[in-house]
């Protein structure tokens, strides 16, 4: 594939197809790509406010909960930075291939094309696609920085990956943002100047305005001490008539026209790409990707671990994420496991759940592509996995004609349990699709495209041909003596009637 998300050609390891492909590679893409949808659908149509609320969100409250709960414990986060992984290894895997080949600076030529037109594809699929979160965009600037850590040896890499994970869990944890350090710098800025302000005027009021503000103020406070329990069931419903405002105003937002749409969601897509890119992004997903980069160089994807080295990541990381994630969200949520409660420590542990899961995963399907049953199990994601950017970008746009005000308008009028199941069927229509395009023995229509932008329209050679300059033009000065006995013979055999076929 010609994109960073696929992975190229490469017979690397023994599980490598003839065709050179990675399977574990494949299987994993197709399964990012798939499931990353169980977590998007519920953005697509959705109010923000109401993921958090399934209690509160529709009729089937215990299939809404266990849904979010499913939701939250094992995929918020977790394909994201499976994708992310899986970008980090086919870097290597690309770069690797360019260097085998001849051409030179046209190997780093064509990898930084790649990367550039993965931006672009990222800016249509944020702004004209209507999707903010894209992670295209994220995924073409941070994959140039990758370019110069690409011969480093995996536990270098493994450091490298596990000091950003450290500075992201800790800002995760912290709750610090560039965005809320500028929102509270403003918020304060303003508190004092209006605090100076009251301070001229309160210096020119009479002695009794202090005296009556005084009276009113133990007057208050004696009607608070006298006040019920009520006053609690009245704050909660007053939130909650907060929320449904908020609701409704992004179901008005969503069923607008696409102009409209165009205009109110490009402010988000602004921000996730530049703002957020920096203070969440770089360090979430770089940090993601440099496992994946020493994983493969350690050898976790071409099937040169031992069985049993696989096996026990699978076991761990998903029993460690599984458990994890009950305890942040499970606790919280289910009734009889208050005591089981992590606290504010919950915000720590987001990337060591996702990310336990992630080597689990990895693991796991590493086990079953050993066994017959298990490669023809998976074969279905493989498929997919080799049209990744098809499958990711046609998520997208099904689901904006299915829920905005463009197509059928039907934002914020499912459950939880009716998007993850509607989310299922687009991924088994996908699945058809991408089995049936695999005999065709042809890219994803979106992953061609790439390529030919990539070769520049086919001006480009194919990788692996060089161009040659010429003899005659090497050295005009002064021809090598190889090249004068060559002249000689050639005109010698004119002399005789002629080259010898």
């Amino acid at each position: 594939m010609d994109h960073p998300i696929s992975s190229p050609a490469s017979a690397a390891g023994p599980t490598a197809r003839a065709e050179g492909r990675l399977p574990l590679l494949d299987a994993l893409r197709g399964l990012a790509a798939l499931g990353i949808l169980w977590r998007n659908i519920f953005v697509f149509g959705l109010p923000t406010v109401a993921f958090t609320l399934p209690e509160e969100w529709g009729l089937s409250t215990a299939s809404n909960v266990f849904t979010w709960l499913f939701v939250v414990i094992f995929v918020d986060g977790t394909m994201r930075g499976l994708f992310s992984m899986l970008f980090g290894a086919t870097a290597i895997l690309i770069m690797a291939r360019h260097e085998r080949n001849p051409g030179g600076v046209f190997a780093a030529d064509l990898y930084f094309r790649r990367l550039m037109w993965l931006v672009a594809f990222g800016l249509v699929h944020g702004y004209l696609l209507l999707w903010p979160f894209d992670v295209l965009y994220v995924y073409g600037l941070l994959g140039m920085f990758l370019f110069v850590f690409r011969n480093m040896s995996g536990r270098a890499l493994l450091a490298i990956a596990l000091v950003l994970f450290a500075i992201s869990s800790v800002k995760d944890g912290t709750g610090w943002s560039l965005e809320q350090a500028s929102i509270d710098a403003f918020d304060a800025k303003q508190a004092a100047m209006q605090a100076s302000g009251e301070t001229d005027t309160a210096e020119t009021a009479a002695p009794e305005a202090g005296a009556e503000a005084e009276a009113g103020a133990e007057s208050a406070a004696d009607a608070s001490a006298q006040e019920g329990p009520s006053d609690l069931e009245e704050a909660v419903r007053i939130e909650l008539e907060d929320l449904e405002r908020l609701a409704l105003a992004e179901i008005d937002e969503r069923l607008a026209p696409y102009p409209d749409l165009l205009r109110t969601i490009a402010a988000e897509t602004f921000q996730e790409q530049t703002t957020l890119f920096f203070t969440d992004h770089v360090l979430d997903v770089g940090a993601m990707m440099f496992f994946g980069m020493a994983f493969f160089r350690l050898g976790a994807f071409s099937g040169r671990w031992p069985l049993r080295r696989s096996a026990a990541m699978a076991a761990i990381g998903l029993s460690g994420g599984v458990v994890l994630g009950f305890l942040i969200h499970g606790t919280t949520t289910l009734a009889g496991f208050e005591n089981w409660q992590i606290g504010t420590a919950d915000a720590y542990l987001y990337n060591a759940r996702r990310l336990l899961l992630c080597l689990g995963l990895i693991g796991l399907f590493d086990v079953l592509l050993r066994r017959h049953a298990g490669a023809v199990l998976l074969a279905p994601l493989a498929a997919v996995g080799r049209i990744p950017l098809t499958t990711y970008v046609g998520q997208t746009v099904v689901c904006i004609v299915l829920f905005y005000g463009l197509g059928f308008g039907l934002f914020g009028t499912f459950e939880h349990h009716e998007l993850l199941l509607i989310a299922f069927t687009i991924n088994a229509v996908q699945i058809v699709l991408a089995v049936l395009w695999a005999r065709t023995g042809r890219q994803g229509p979106l992953e061609a495209l790439l390529r030919f932008l990539i070769r520049g329209g086919g001006v480009l050679p194919e990788r692996g041909v060089v161009t040659r300059i010429p003899a005659a033009s090497a050295s005009p000065e002064k021809p090598s003596p190889e090249r004068s006995r060559t002249a000689r013979a050639a005109a010698s055999g004119k002399a005789k009637g002629g080259l010898r076929r």
